[in-house]
């Protein structure tokens, strides 16, 4: 399994003539706390902490290509401390940053409704025409059949952790290369977990973006509930997991922040 498609030769090669002063390579200069955002799983609100823990120093971008990718981090004024956005697990691979990745995921039926909420209040978004016309179940229906919106539903938490739309996939990548993955259920302790490792403060701040949007959630549930559990098994199995090695992925994060070898600063 490839995960980690490396920049190409020109790319590559700029870091090298226009930034000498940086460390060269993948795995080369500062750690960088890195958040894949996987959309509507709290990621905005993990945003605003990164804000306001690294200031300048956190870099936003939303792309599935490395090149947009590493052109955003060349042009940085220093290497970024915190890299979040839209942009799968694997495109990371290549840039010369010691990437440490958290990611936060959903229950498949909360964020599928979530989906459908954004979806028709954002005329900008691709299922717009969709969603503003058709009812919640209906609109599951579209999203079976049409291809895009397939493309951003099933699967879509495990591909955003791995470029695979597969739990073991997945769960193999979480388990080698995250330093943590909570539910979203657990946000506060997910946050206060990174703010000791570290070093920073805990902000008080509630998610912002999972709401359900006045669906009613019991009525969506036994809609849908099943459903979901059929077409989006790869999505609950990985949620599930997830929230079953949480407490102990937290705890080994908290090790590694009160070990006397901190290079963070």
């Amino acid at each position: 399994m490839q995960v980690e498609p490396h920049l190409d030769r020109n790319t590559a090669s700029r870091f090298k003539a226009d930034r000498p002063e940086r460390a060269h390579g993948p795995g080369a200069g500062p750690e960088a706390l890195v958040f894949v955002h996987i959309p509507k799983c709290a990621g905005s609100s993990f945003r605003q902490v990164l804000k306001r823990w690294f200031g300048a120093g956190a870099l936003f971008v939303d792309t599935h290509d490395a090149g947009v990718l590493a052109e955003a981090v060349e042009q940085s004024e220093a290497p970024p401390r915190a890299v979040a956005g839209h942009t799968p697990f694997g495109l990371y691979a290549g840039l010369p940053l010691r990437p440490c990745y958290v990611s936060l995921v959903r229950h498949p039926l909360d964020r599928f409704v979530s989906f459908y909420g954004h979806a028709r209040r954002t005329p900008s978004h691709p299922m717009h025409p969709a969603a503003s016309r058709l009812g919640l179940e209906a609109f599951y229906d579209f999203s079976l059949a049409d291809e895009r919106a397939r493309g951003s539903t099933l699967g879509v938490q495990c591909y955003f952790l791995s470029r695979s739309r597969s739990f073991e996939e997945a769960r193999a990548v979480i388990d080698g290369r995250f330093a943590l993955v909570a539910p979203t259920g657990r946000y506060a302790d997910f946050v206060s977990a990174l703010a000791r490792r570290f070093g920073r403060a805990a902000p008080m701040l509630e998610p912002r973006n999972v709401g359900q949007g006045g669906v009613d959630m019991q009525a969506a549930r036994a809609a849908l509930g099943a459903r979901i559990a059929a077409d989006h098994g790869e999505d609950l199995r990985l949620f599930t997991y997830v929230g079953e090695r949480f407490e102990a992925r937290r705890e080994s994060l908290l090790a590694a922040a009160d070990a006397p070898a901190k290079a963070w600063s």
